[in-house]
């Protein structure tokens, strides 16, 4: 969303057409709205779905682009991106977290990478240094300005505590419920405390329907707010709680205090990367092999939460294993209650670099890299 946004605002200025499409791969971490959110944006004049790349990909019949064209990976499988750059002669470019890219990277023209540790961990593995770009992190443009800029504190008598429940309906389906009961013991902790739950758009209205419906009575019992507001609804929180992902970055650049839980008793319900997501889908062998896998990555990784994984040391605190809603009902009402640990927390998280224009820094790169193919 964020590098389209830019590319628009580039289009107003360029006196050659500039077409944007946004080709959604197959992906097992997809909930079924990306594209809903997509065309919702307004920022794309096409979209291709899973279907229509899946096609392009096998070199089916399927739309091109007509004139200068260049694929830029942004996410899912490279094997996509590789297959629709060779399909229609375009120069490739990928924007990616992991060195995963190093063994493939010839496919690609450019790499562009958020971090300097990442960069050289790619020209240890065999990447041409020039072909690695440091440009920062994309999200930090996608976070609105007036929530990056507002002021991370609650209002102190009546402190308020957010869930962050996931953005894909596997994973909700299997945090919700447990955000829930840590809501509802944390209600003992802290009677006079604001507790809101904030569900994203990319959960599909059936699930969350369903969901929320079934909690219902708990959730009214507890006072527990269910929120659809986006940022502008977390930021002014005295504590968030959220799973690993993107938005533990996110909360990190807005500085908000948070707590990243990961319970073993969710690893069968939330997806895996690559093969191993299909062959952990095997009936009654799956669920456990998951949590072995699971359990085995906590043991060689020391943190889950990325802006931990980005600075390598533990700027935002984590609560992983055999943990239940009451343990983390505890923590966080020992938090909340504990401001100088949360101004901590906050001081922390400063480590955290918020630069903003690495999606006008990545365009620079892919536009040039097309009028010269």
């Amino acid at each position: 969303m964020p590098i389209a946004t830019e590319a628009r605002k580039r289009r107003r200025n360029r006196p050659e057409a500039l077409e944007i499409t946004l080709c959604l791969p197959p992906c097992q971490f997809a909930s079924g709205q990306e594209r809903a959110a997509a065309e919702a944006s307004g920022l794309f004049d096409r979209i291709l779905d899973p279907r229509d790349v899946t096609r392009l990909a096998l070199g089916l019949p399927g739309w091109r682009p007509e004139g200068a064209a260049a694929v830029l990976h942004v996410g899912g499988d490279l094997w996509f991106s590789r297959r629709l750059a060779r399909r229609w002669k375009a120069p490739a470019s990928a924007f990616v977290e992991r060195a995963h890219i190093a063994h493939g990277h010839r496919s690609f023209r450019a790499i562009f990478v958020p971090t300097a540790e990442l960069r050289e961990r790619l020209i240890r593995y065999g990447v041409p240094p020039e072909k690695v770009t440091v440009v920062g992190d994309p999200r930090y443009d996608a976070v609105l300005h007036d929530a990056a800029s507002a002021p991370a504190q609650g209002n102190g008598t009546h402190p308020t505590v957010t869930f962050l429940p996931g953005s894909r309906d596997t994973v909700f389906s299997a945090v919700f419920p447990f955000w829930v009961q840590t809501a509802a013991a944390l209600r003992r902790e802290l009677p006079e405390a604001r507790l809101q739950t904030i569900i994203s758009p990319f959960v599909s209205p059936q699930t969350r329907a369903a969901l929320v419906a079934r909690y219902r009575q708990t959730l009214d019992a507890a006072g527990i707010e269910v929120g659809f507001g986006g940022w502008p609804s977390v930021v002014g929180s005295d504590l968030v709680l959220t799973i690993p992902g993107t938005n533990t970055l996110e909360l990190a650049i807005l500085r908000i205090p948070s707590l990243v839980v990961l319970p073993f008793s969710l690893a069968p319900q939330i997806p895996a990367e690559g093969l191993i997501e299909w062959i952990t889908r095997i009936p009654y062998l799956g669920p456990a092999l998951r949590l072995r896998i699971a359990r085995a990555y906590v043991r060689r990784r020391p943190y889950v939460a990325l802006p931990n994984m980005r600075a390598g040391r533990r700027v935002m605190p984590e609560l992983i294993g055999n943990v239940t809603p009451e343990q983390v009902a505890a923590e966080c009402a020992r938090l909340v209650r504990d401001e100088a640990a949360r101004a901590a927390l906050v001081e922390a998280l400063e480590s955290v670099p918020r630069e903003v224009g690495a999606s006008g820094r990545i365009l620079d790169h892919v536009l040039a890299d097309t009028l010269t193919a």
